[in-house]
């Protein structure tokens, strides 16, 4: 008669039997975990290894051992590579997204926007363990494969929005001229926000850097309070 013995082995349930000494493993949410929250750890996690190794050097083992699960666990939250880069990526965009969006909500001039926008968002790239190495991956990968990353490129294109509209208040109130071109401009507002500070926040890191940094894109933009 054949005899089975199941095994809860790191949040993975394994199956031995007499003819099958040897457990196979069967994927399945860790034992007594939170979905959400394991998720979530998943995605810091992914997020610290896609910063710090090029991306053909990080495995979903490693990324899985520094959320603390298993290998084998972490398939039930990202099928591949692939997913688990594209989830770390958008979830990253989401959360600058709703951050800018609050923060240009208020009244104000164009100008008392941006500031707001700055001292909102710039903390996310200083905590961002040097999010260009991603940025710079994206790229290619949007370069290289277009409709496989759709979803960023339109998450992209609703941050670009909040800079386009910017561009436009700032053209109606006479501080830009008539003929400023509202997308590259917008576009070259969200790169000195989302991409230069970020990088530069790389470079000098101590506490009261981040300060000097805004400082600085205020005075070279001419939006001083």
């Amino acid at each position: 008669m054949l005899t089975k013995a199941v095994i809860i082995a790191n949040g993975d349930l394994m199956t031995a039997s007499r003819d099958n000494p040897t457990p196979s493993v069967k994927r399945g949410r860790p034992f007594g975990s939170n979905a959400k929250a394991t998720r979530e750890r998943l995605l810091k996690a992914a997020e610290k290894h896609f910063n710090q190794q090029a991306y053909s050097d990080v495995s979903m083992a490693k990324v899985a051992k520094s959320a603390g699960i298993t290998g084998a666990a972490i398939y039930n939250y990202f099928a591949s590579k692939d997913d688990l880069f594209e989830a770390t990526v958008t979830n990253r965009i989401r959360t600058y997204n709703r951050t800018i969006n609050q923060a240009v909500a208020g009244s104000g001039s164009w100008k008392d926007k941006f500031n707001k926008l700055l001292e909102a968002a710039t903390p996310l790239q200083g905590n961002s363990s040097g999010f260009p190495m991603i940025g710079a991956v994206v790229i290619n990968r949007l370069q290289q494969e277009p409709e496989k990353f759709q979803e960023i490129r339109d998450l992209r294109e609703d941050s670009a929005k909040v800079f386009r509209a910017l561009v436009v208040e700032g053209i109606d109130c006479g501080d830009l001229p008539k003929d400023t071109d509202v997308a590259i401009t917008g576009d070259l507002l969200m790169a000195i926000t989302a991409g230069a500070i970020n990088t530069v926040s790389f470079y000098h890191s101590e506490p009261d850097d981040m300060d000097q940094i805004i400082r600085a894109v205020r005075a070279l933009l001419g939006i001083d309070r």
